[in-house]
């Protein structure tokens, strides 16, 4: 059992790793392509709402409840009875997404106005560039939509996937969608390798690259298809009962669950508006560039380990195994933290070198906004990694009322901070996201342990203490390693900034190596 645990999670790390990857590529070509410029900014708000949209409608509600149902309907129904319950929920998912699209396309002017309306121009020039910037994104969303509903495909095939313990598919397709964007915008470089707004407005050339962006969506469900195929779906049905109990079970917990997305929604929102209305160069794609560099070493550890505790989290819960539940969060909350914490200050000590390599054409003179996000969203990172772990198992437990709660306060929280420090600061914008993320998680622990569920000692594990040590000291060498000269520019930045990486990384391993030996010592077995 162990040994298939952790083939798994293996399979998943690659595979998402590969798509995390080729997803940071796909961010660098991006940059490369459209930089921090208002045009830039369109585009990322666009590309970002169809994501906000499917969690709004569907995708919290699927990710939440789809396979603890699923996985308690198995159980207790049998094969038959309970994929006819998995065809209903399957059904009135794919209708609601379905109309969501439609509905998302006709308001898609009124969705653009409502992140862009805190932005004041002073001057008619500045009204007129804020229009046109303003018509970019809503012709840009309107070939972005049909993600809602593919997205939502995306998710049911997955969730389908795991419910038949099979991980790798969901985990490597987003690669295949990657790929597609990063040729579309090669494309598009070559076909205007000076985008602005003004000289996309008349071309043909923006419809291009909104197609083709929505293209790789699609791609990536379609090589799914073979993985579908050999997954033992054949009393998958179109088929509708809205008496059906299993439909009634994901609307009860899927209300409370709507609730939270609602509330995340809203919280993303507020930090997308405020930022946009900070003005400067490209601030919504500082912070979305930023973001998607902190969801890196997240991805690759803990959405690994989530895909693969998930079903097996909902099967112990559905047999009332508390011990078993219990060592398996616990598990799965040391094995994440071990690595998040390093990848953590890595990325605080580096962020501003990091970004000016990558995005910043090797020139790190100046702080860099993006550079900022990365580092203060780092801070942030550990806290993010235990309040999802922890969310994950009470919706395990079907405690979507606690989750609910949770998710209220810590949006409450990061709304309340974002509206007191993120009026003209980006920095104190971003950071409102990580103290509220780090002040949940505390409390996410809290909650699990009142509902009799301790994993606390987990956070705290001898292991996460090692690796925190180590942590400390890796911190420590890279940050003196990269101040020691004064590169900023070119080659010599990048060396600067391998050589300070290559030595924090070392430490940190002969830290661990060290600390595992004394933990094996006969002294301190003794003790």
């Amino acid at each position: 059992m162990t040994q298939t645990h952790g083939r798994s999670i293996l399979s998943v790390a690659g595979g998402t790793m590969v798509s995390r990857l080729t997803g940071l590529i796909r961010v660098l070509v991006l940059a490369w392509v459209l930089g921090f410029t208002p045009l830039a900014d369109s585009f990322n708000l666009a590309n970002t709402i169809p994501n906000m949209l499917f969690d709004l409608v569907a995708g919290g509600i699927l990710s939440a409840t789809f396979i603890p149902v699923a996985i308690e309907r198995l159980a207790l129904d049998g094969e038959r009875r309970a994929w006819k319950s998995i065809s209903t929920i399957m059904s009135a998912a794919l209708i609601v997404l379905a109309l969501a699209s439609v509905v998302a396309w006709l308001a898609s002017p009124e969705i653009i106005r409502g992140f862009t309306f805190l932005q004041r121009p002073g001057t008619a020039a500045a009204r007129l560039a804020l229009n046109h910037q303003e018509d970019i994104a809503v012709r840009l969303l309107r070939w972005f939509i049909p993600q809602i509903f593919f997205y939502g495909v995306i998710g049911l095939a997955g969730a389908l996937l795991n419910v038949r313990q099979r991980f790798a598919s969901p985990a490597w397709s987003p690669v295949a969608n990657n790929v597609v964007a990063v040729a579309v915008l090669v494309w598009f470089h070559l076909v205007d390798p000076n985008p602005t707004v003004a000289s996309v407005t008349s071309g043909s050339e923006l419809t291009w690259l909104g197609i083709g962006t929505t293209a790789g969506v699609v791609v990536q469900f379609l090589v799914m298809l073979p993985s579908l195929a050999r997954a033992s779906l054949s009393r998958l049905r179109l088929h509708l009962d809205i008496h059906d109990p299993a439909l009634r079970a994901v609307g009860r917990l899927g209300g409370w669950t709507f609730l939270v997305v609602l509330t995340n929604q809203a919280s993303l929102y507020v930090v997308l508006a405020l930022a946009f209305a900070t003005g400067g160069n490209g601030p919504v794609s500082a912070y979305t560039y930023g973001w998607s560099f902190m969801q890196m070493p997240f991805a690759v550890v803990v959405v690994s380990v989530m895909s693969v505790i998930t079903p097996r989290l909902a099967e112990h819960a559905a047999l009332d195994d508390d011990i078993s539940f219990t060592r398996q969060l616990a598990t799965g909350l040391r094995q994440s933290l071990v690595i998040i914490l390093p990848a953590a200050v890595g990325l605080i000590v580096l962020a501003q070198p990091l970004v000016a390599v990558l995005l910043h054409h090797l020139d790190a003179s100046t702080v860099l906004p993006a550079g900022s996000v990365l580092a203060i969203l780092a801070a942030g990172l550990p806290g993010f990694t235990v309040f999802q772990l922890c969310v994950r198992g009470l919706q395990s437990l079907q405690r979507a009322r606690d989750v609910f709660g949770l998710y209220v306060v810590e949006n409450a929280a990061n709304i309340l901070l974002a509206l007191w420090w993120g009026h003209h600061s980006l920095s104190g914008l971003t950071a409102s996201v990580s103290v509220a993320y780090s002040f949940a998680a505390v409390l996410s622990l809290g909650v699990l342990w009142w509902r009799g569920v301790r994993v606390g000692s987990a956070v705290w594990s001898s292991h996460v203490r090692r690796s925190f040590a180590a942590t400390l000291l890796m911190g420590v060498v890279a940050a003196a390693v990269y101040a020691t000269p004064s590169w900023t520019h070119g080659v010599l930045l990048v060396f600067r900034l391998s050589a300070a990486a290559g030595a924090g990384a070392v430490t940190y391993v002969l830290a661990v190596e060290v600390g595992r030996r004394r933990a094996r010592s006969p002294r301190s077995v003794a003790d």
